[in-house]
């Protein structure tokens, strides 16, 4: 805030100058000039438009004080253009948020924190049909949804050079100055030499991907977390605004304070678009725990974990203070006991034993071919598993392929795991806290980004001699190909230590070669 009140104060002493009739200002304008041009370059930003689409024109068939603008402050173009930008750079933050019918939720109260008069804007917008609202609103769920109108949602859409100030840094404010990637200079080091880059091939290639799933030569993805497709377009627009972000070196790093994983550029864009990332002009290679989940599962299944004081690398306790107070709440550290009391670690080895081998993904592909007759892939496997681990205890899935599955993890194959995570999951009324049931998900992501970041990082930084480029993808870390051996080790000994289990790792060049579909290249 010290920063801000300086650079207000500064802007203003040189604008009085410069409107200044004073002889003895004259020598200073010609710089203060080059000032305001350099302050204003900065200030543009590159955001996804319909072609159809002009600002200027619409601004002057539709005079905002005429057409639903409604604020004590002045109109302000840099304003539209920001609460036009999350239409695109939302989807692109969060692939996980894209739909089959293009809505894209957007938390006005977080818009609001920097842009007060920001309704006006999207008043303005609806009422003069450039914008559509779903109208649904479920508190503590669901924003409200938007998405461009039926004439600009179905026109080509280009990334244009427009003044926007307020470009991403509003509604992502929270990522400034992170504190938490400053303290950690083993992973912000090789974004900020900014050797990553992409090659351009990757914006025809993501094009041609697009149309051939609007054509139907390829099918559309599924949501990881819903199950439900996801809208070509809206994927292709997210990544055009990643693609051009990679360009520029804008890689956008920062740790959440939820679950306190690393997240960038990298880990937003389709992985498919990953293949066209180079490193010093370097192929990538990166090394991933196959079935990461369900592996990392394994540590929750010690009851040492739960325990105070306990000589594990790994444990409740050496997790970050948040993660700890969700879960040392009496009634659950009280169920969790009496679970262990009643079972052995014998019950546990099955489970332990399928993932351990990383085939934990596969054997539920081959259980819903054997036992229901309805053939799955891998992915959808990999989905379903998800919804097991992360959903709530009472939740109920539309399709009934995954409510049979869940049936079959929780009553045949591994009853005693599936108590326990009941029981992390299980919702207690005493318990102020809402969503509950993301006891399990937080407490996974976070061992995940503990044992990833802090330790096979730090580890690689200093063995390394500060000489090995990494990028991390979640569970998985990228380097260049002679620095693979290196990090493969590093991850298999820092899991196997914290988690008690030797892992399955997976290894994976990216390069155009790699490409799903090598026949679009053309």
């Amino acid at each position: 805030m010290v920063l801000f009140s300086f650079i207000s104060r500064f802007k203003v002493w040189l604008f009085n100058i410069f409107n200044s009739t004073s002889e003895k200002h004259f020598g200073y304008k010609s710089l203060i000039s080059i000032c305001f041009l350099l302050v204003g370059r900065r200030h543009i930003r590159k955001i996804l438009l319909p072609v159809t689409f002009s600002v200027k024109d619409h601004l002057k068939n539709y005079p905002p004080l005429q057409y639903g603008y409604q604020s004590t402050l002045k109109f302000n173009e840099g304003k539209l253009y920001y609460f036009l930008s999350l239409l695109s750079s939302i989807p692109a933050r969060n692939k996980d948020l894209i739909n089959e019918e293009g809505w894209v939720p957007i938390h006005m109260g977080m818009a609001r924190n920097c842009i007060k008069d920001i309704i006006g804007y999207k008043n303005y917008l609806i009422q003069t049909g450039v914008v559509e609202c779903d109208h649904t609103y479920i508190p503590g769920t669901k924003s409200y949804g938007y998405r461009w109108s039926t004439p600009y949602r179905e026109a080509d859409f280009e990334l244009k050079e427009v003044v926007c100030p307020h470009e991403d840094t509003a509604y992502f404010a929270n990522e400034i100055d992170d504190v938490a990637l400053q303290q950690t200079p083993y992973l912000s080091h090789w974004y900020n030499c900014k050797q990553l880059t992409v090659d351009p091939q990757a914006f025809q290639y993501a094009s041609a991907v697009y149309q051939a799933k609007i054509q139907g030569n390829i099918t559309w993805d599924n949501n990881s977390n819903t199950g439900r497709r996801k809208h070509p377009k809206i994927q292709y627009e997210a990544s055009l605004v990643n693609l051009d972000k990679l360009q520029q070196h804008r890689y956008e790093v920062h740790i959440d304070s939820n679950v306190h994983r690393l997240h960038s550029v990298i880990t937003n864009i389709q992985s498919d678009l990953r293949n066209f990332l180079t490193y010093d002009g370097k192929e990538l290679v990166d090394i991933d725990i196959k079935n990461c989940q369900p592996y990392l599962a394994c540590a929750l299944l010690n009851p040492l974990f739960w325990k105070k004081g306990n000589s594990l690398s790994l444990s409740l306790y050496s997790l970050p203070g948040n993660i700890q107070s969700a879960l040392l709440q009496q009634e659950v550290i009280t169920e969790i006991e009496d679970f262990f009391s009643k079972h052995q670690a014998v019950d546990f080895q099955p489970y332990i034993n399928k993932v351990a081998s990383g085939k934990f993904y596969e054997e539920f592909a081959a259980l819903s071919a054997t036992k229901l007759q309805k053939p799955i892939t891998r992915k959808e496997a990999k989905t379903l598993m998800f919804y097991i681990l992360f959903s709530s205890n009472q939740g109920q899935h539309s399709d009934p392929l995954i409510q049979q599955m869940k049936k079959i993890f929780s009553q045949e194959i591994y009853p005693e795991v599936s108590e326990l995570f009941k029981i992390i999951k299980r919702n207690h009324r005493s318990i102020p806290a809402s969503k509950q049931h993301n006891r399990l998900a937080r407490l996974l992501q976070n061992i995940e980004s503990e044992i990833i970041l802090r330790r096979c990082c730090k580890r690689i930084w200093d063995e390394g001699k500060q000489q090995v480029p990494i990028f991390t993808i979640h569970d998985c870390i990228a380097t260049i190909p002679p620095h693979k051996d290196l990090v493969e080790k590093v991850m298999q000994e820092e899991l196997t230590q914290a988690i008690g289990v030797s892992p399955s790792l997976g290894v994976e060049t990216w390069g155009i070669a790699a490409v799903k579909h090598p026949e679009l290249l053309n």
